[in-house]
């Protein structure tokens, strides 16, 4: 028998509805699973300050736009990977998860990269003497590039037995605080669809899977030569257009005094603990972070925004909301035919 954990951290809460289809075919199969939200598992702000690893895109921001006189202390991805320490906050993870046999780690794609409070709890764990199966899985707005290689990296990096990914395009959430308007009906059409391809990848996925329990052999083919050849430009422009965008367009902070109420919401989810309250207190942000976009999409008020190109512009309401707005239309259409 099968029981698996899924450690996921979510932005935007598509990777969490991405782990919610994973644990729904796991126990479809009959396999045990559980999910474990990282936010629940640790307090990520405190845990990412101790050892703040940055991604290229942040660091770059700091360095031609500081958001303060006074730049955070980012440690380089490369710098991080060569010098992991064991957490003792962590050592217990070992005994805890021992009654696991496989694993999921998921998180959104950003630069090419998880999330940098994953990448902070990845080099933290503790080294697993007992090979445990493990796989990741990722959810991205088009590219992903070479996430799953670094994934591969650093779970074996800690005694995992890396045996495969899962990724998946749903709908494209980031780009929800660049638009005039965000169609939550259109929106949820399209992230139903998805869900439906997203569940049968992930069933191959999980044929290969059983195989390797089994010892029954199985053919699982990931990503083609062809298509990684195709991806190279692709990659290329992607993530130097994206990286323009960001930098020139994106990078910042500022709030409508106005209509902030002082809720604190964005200051208590920011998942790495860089929003604070000025003199006045009203939030602030001095330091350029992941860029996970939680702040702004839950602000209530929509008092935040990250420069011009945000301002004014519409949010993300995650996709319970999408789903529902899908739902409610194919019920009116049901009780309008009868």
């Amino acid at each position: 028998m099968i029981k698996a954990l899924l450690v996921y951290f979510s932005g935007t809460g598509i990777t969490r509805y991405y782990a919610t289809l994973i644990k729904d075919e796991l126990e479809q199969r009959g396999y045990n699973c559980d999910c474990l939200n990282l936010e629940d598992l640790t307090d990520t702000a405190e845990l990412w300050q101790k050892g703040p690893v940055a991604l290229p895109y942040t660091i770059r921001a700091e360095e031609k736009r500081p958001l303060s006189n006074y730049p955070w202390p980012y440690q380089k991805l490369g710098a991080a990977l060569k010098t992991p320490k064991e957490n003792p906050l962590f050592k217990n993870l070992r005994q805890q998860w021992a009654g696991y046999n496989l694993i999921g780690f998921g998180s959104p794609v950003y630069g090419f990269r998880p999330a940098p409070v994953m990448i902070r709890f990845l080099l933290d764990l503790p080294v697993f003497k007992r090979s445990v199966r493990v796989f990741s899985f990722a959810t991205h707005d088009g590219a992903q590039g070479d996430f799953e290689t670094f994934m591969r990296q650093i779970l074996t990096m800690k005694g995992l037995d890396y045996i495969g990914h899962l990724d998946h395009t749903f709908v494209y959430s980031a780009s929800a605080v660049m638009r005039n308007s965000f169609d939550n009906l259109r929106a949820g059409r399209l992230l139903l669809k998805k869900s439906r391809l997203a569940r049968r990848d992930i069933n191959i996925f999980l044929s290969y899977v059983q195989s390797l329990f089994s010892g029954v052999p199985y053919l699982y083919r990931g990503q083609s030569y062809f298509s990684l050849l195709f991806g190279l430009p692709y990659r290329f422009f992607y993530s130097y257009g994206i990286d323009f965008l960001l930098n020139y367009f994106l990078f910042g902070f500022g709030i409508h005094k106005e209509r902030c109420i002082q809720c604190m919401t964005c200051v208590n989810q920011c998942p790495q603990g860089l929003i604070e309250l000025d003199k006045e207190d009203y939030p602030t942000r001095l330091y350029h972070c992941m860029y996970c976009l939680r702040c702004l999409n839950w602000c209530p008020t929509d008092a935040l925004y990250f420069s011009r190109l945000t301002n004014g512009k519409a949010r993300f309401p995650g996709p319970e909301a999408l789903v529902e707005a899908a739902m409610q239309d194919e019920l009116a259409k049901r009780l309008k035919q009868k």
